[in-house]
């Protein structure tokens, strides 16, 4: 959609416009800034916690493996009780892995996208308000 500048009549118009559109600009690229650093840390944790799942599925599969062949009962109890302690671990990490999961990553890279984009428009937006408000006379 083409900005219909001829709505600018005054060169405060064109002053009041340009205030307005430049702190919409400044409020998303603080968005932008913010959610640029949230998704290098997102990322990262997202790698963490999808390795640390594995690690302790692994962990739990040798426990499980063990737990078939002790026939001491203090011993086997000891060993339930790890099994129960590293299942807890992996819902925690399953827990954290809705939250950090690819999905949220890619989710993210798209808002981070569509803010370029709009900030894009903001600069095409002031450099058309500039433009008009040259071509006006002082009133």
């Amino acid at each position: 959609m083409n900005l219909d500048l001829s709505l600018l009549a005054t060169i405060a118009e064109c002053d009041s416009a340009l205030q307005i559109t430049e702190a919409e600009k400044v409020l998303l690229e603080r968005r932008l800034r913010n959610l640029g650093e949230s998704l290098t840390d997102k990322a990262k944790r997202t790698i963490n916690v999808q390795e640390g799942i594995v690690s302790v599925q692994a962990i739990i599969a040798g426990f499980q493996s063990a737990l078939t062949v002790i026939t001491d009962e203090k011993e086997k109890r000891n060993l339930e009780l790890k099994i129960e302690r590293e299942e807890t671990k992996l819902k925690a990490l399953q827990n954290k892995d809705a939250n950090y999961s690819s999905v949220n990553v890619l989710e993210d890279q798209i808002n981070h996208q569509q803010l370029e984009a709009q900030i894009t428009v903001l600069n095409t937006a002031i450099t058309s308000i500039n433009t008009q408000k040259a071509t006006l006379t002082t009133p």
